[in-house]
Parts: structure tokens; sequence; C-alpha cells
């Protein structure tokens, strides 16, 4: 975990209006971040709390740290977690390696590595150790791999025979990954200006506050994420991968049934027979062809026919507690369990703020006794203190 101070100087004093947490929470509460479920409020609620522990051990007074409420949280960037079980280790990198396929298939083609500057798919393989990252969107990268063993520079609490019977749990699980960025928490709306006129501002979405994450609202807000990953994937579109009928063929257009004819002979996106040499109206054609027919000009044909369909990848839902058993519950950050630590974090804050404040107290009564001794005449005030003593 890391504080960090936001704020400038002002007429040369520092001033600070904000902090970034950041934290990764299953594996500071848990000792271990491989078994857990979405639960961004309860996330947040331990941030917070993380952060008051902090202020207090800072001295800053209890009454002061006690204004810091999920109020004034914001968040900023999150990373989602969506456990789907694969059945066992082998099953579920095979599942990874699919997903790459596809990203590979649909960011790489001749059109669209020109708009990259750099890889929009990442896939490492070590070991039968699959891990691909999808980066694509403004607003949020994918990543997916399977949690088999502690990652090096990474964190682990636990003891060694604990963490292994946690992996082999985790392991027959894809790790698929949602990492909401910056540009997620924010909107742009239209307000009048100070002469009425409609101008575009940009404020803070419902997403930025934990509390709109909180209960039912929250899983369909973990939901939604997840079917705009989809949406990035085209796993909701209809991507044909047969070729169209000769009767089918006959119904297009002559620029259309041109043009899907050369495209299923494998000529390039530039040398299809367009009417026009316009890149709009190509590019309006091309969507027309794509609607009607299932085929997206700007993938090769080859590759298109053979588009991994990921059929696995379907809203998992909740991480249910009850795959675990009972001795290792405490180390999987679900439904009872972050209820447990959620108490044991607040007794650890209630004990903390009360030494604090008896600490506080001390010092303020010291401070006060230094007062009276320095309102002590000299003669005999010293002897008495100190035979008092």
């Amino acid at each position: 975990m890391w504080i960090s101070p936001k704020g400038g100087y002002v007429d040369g004093k520092l001033n600070i209006y904000a902090y970034d947490v950041s934290v990764s929470v299953p594996g500071a509460v848990c000792g271990l971040n491989a078994l857990l479920e979405n639960a961004v409020y309860e996330v947040s609620l331990f941030a917070l709390y993380f952060f008051q522990y902090w202020l207090l051990e800072c001295g800053v007074a209890t009454e002061t740290v006690k204004k810091f409420t999920m109020k004034n949280v914001e968040l900023e960037e999150l990373h989602l977690t969506y456990l789907i079980y694969s059945g066992n280790k082998n099953k579920a990198n095979n599942r990874i390696l699919e997903l790459a396929r596809r990203g590979l298939t649909l960011f790489s083609g001749d059109m669209i590595k020109k708009n990259k500057r750099k890889a929009a798919v990442e896939y490492r393989n070590s070991d039968w150790n699959c891990y691909v990252r999808i980066s694509k969107s403004s607003k949020f990268d994918i990543a997916a791999y399977v949690k088999s063993f502690v990652i090096p520079k990474s964190f682990c609490g636990l003891p060694t025979v604990v963490s292994d019977k946690i992996f082999a749990i985790s392991q027959n699980y894809v790790r698929f990954e949602v990492k909401l960025k910056k540009a997620w928490f924010s909107e742009k709306v239209t307000v009048l200006d100070a002469d009425g006129r409609k101008v575009k501002k940009k404020q803070l979405s419902k997403w930025a506050s934990p509390l709109s994450w909180k209960g039912k609202a929250g899983e369909a807000m973990y939901e939604q994420v997840f079917e705009e990953a989809r949406d990035l994937l085209r796993l909701n579109e209809k991507l044909n991968q047969r070729r169209h009928r000769p009767d089918f063929m006959k119904t297009l257009s002559d620029e259309h049934r041109a043009i899907l004819s050369k495209h299923y002979a494998g000529t390039s996106f530039k040398k299809l027979p367009f009417k026009s040499k316009d890149a709009k109206q190509r590019s309006k054609v091309k969507r027309a062809i794509q609607k009607l027919c299932g085929v997206d000009l700007y993938i090769p044909w080859e590759e298109q026919k053979e588009l991994m369909q990921l059929e696995w990848l379907v809203y998992p839902g909740m991480f249910n507690l009850d795959s675990v058993p009972e001795q290792l519950k405490d180390y999987a950050f679900a439904g009872r369990t972050i209820k447990k630590k959620k108490e044991e974090m607040k007794e650890k804050l209630r004990f903390f703020a009360k030494h604090n404040d008896l600490q506080s107290q001390a010092i303020a009564a010291a401070l006060h006794r230094a007062r009276d001794i320095s309102r002590m005449p000299d003669d005999g005030g010293e002897s008495d203190l100190m035979g008092n003593i």
C-alpha cells in the first residue's frame, strides 16, 4: 500500500487537498488475492480504514480522523476480477490461449496495425502459464491469466503450506480482469455558462463513488463492465465463419458481391473493388456489408473463418465462498469472510483510536503541568515539586 498527498504550494505553504491511496485490499486483508469476489464498496471501505489507521499512526487527533468518510472517497482506477471456473489448470490456460487468438485476429489486421503505436495484444506463455493483455480501449484494459503460484515481487502473506492449498483451487479458474482507467470515472454533460450558452463540462460519473457500487446496484455494475469487455471482443456481434452460398450472393448489389468475392479470395482491403475512392464512402460500404453479411473486410477471411468463439466467456456472477473448504475460507476475500475481516479492522481502529486519545490526554496533561511549573516562584518551588514526586 502507498499513500501520497495531492496538492501544491500556495503563498509558500503546502496546501494538501486530498490523498491518493493505492492498495490491493484482498491481499492485504486475506494474505493472498487468489480467491476473491468483486466488492468495490467494501474494498473502498477497507482502503478508508487503512488511511484512517495511517493518520492515527501519524498522531492526527481521532476527531479529525473521523471526519474522513466514504462520502469523501473517489475512485480513479479500479481492477475488477471475474473468476471463471474451467475444471482444471490446463483447460483454463487453453481458454486464455483462445482469448489471445481472438484478440490477435480482431486487433492485429493490416488496417488496424497502422492505428496503433504499440501492440494491442500482449501474449506470454511460460511453462504453460499463459497470460494475455488487450489494450484497445481508452477506458479499460483486459487481462486474463491463471493464478497458480506466487509471482516474483508480488505479495503473499501466507505460509507456503496454506498458499499451496489456495493455489490448488485458484488454478482451476480463468482470472479475467478488467482494469477501469481514469476516463471511465468521468463524463461530459451539457450546462449553461454565465451568459446562458450551452457548454460541455467534464464531471465525475456515478462510477467514481463507492456508494454507487453498494448492494444489488453494484452487482449490476459488475455485469455491465463485463458486457463492455465482451463488446470490445465483439462477442455480441454475429461474424460469419462460412462463405455465403451462391443464391445469397445473387441477392447482393453488384458492388457488394464483387467486393465480398474478392475478400473471400484473399484480396487486401486497399485493393477491393470499391466504386468510390472516397474513404468515407468506402467505410460506409464496409459497414453495410458487415451488417448484411456478417463479414468484417478489415479482417482477412482466412482469419475470420477461424475466429475463436469463446463460448465460455459469459458473466460468471459473484464468486461463491462455498467452493472453498472451511479451513481456507479466511483466505478468500468473499462472502462472510469480508464481513469478518471488516469487523476485525474496525476493532483495531477503535483500539488504536482509544490508545491515541489516551496518549494525547497524557501529553496534554504533561504540557499543563509544565505550564504550572513555569508559573511557580523560584524560592522553594522546585524543592516542593521534587518532594511531591
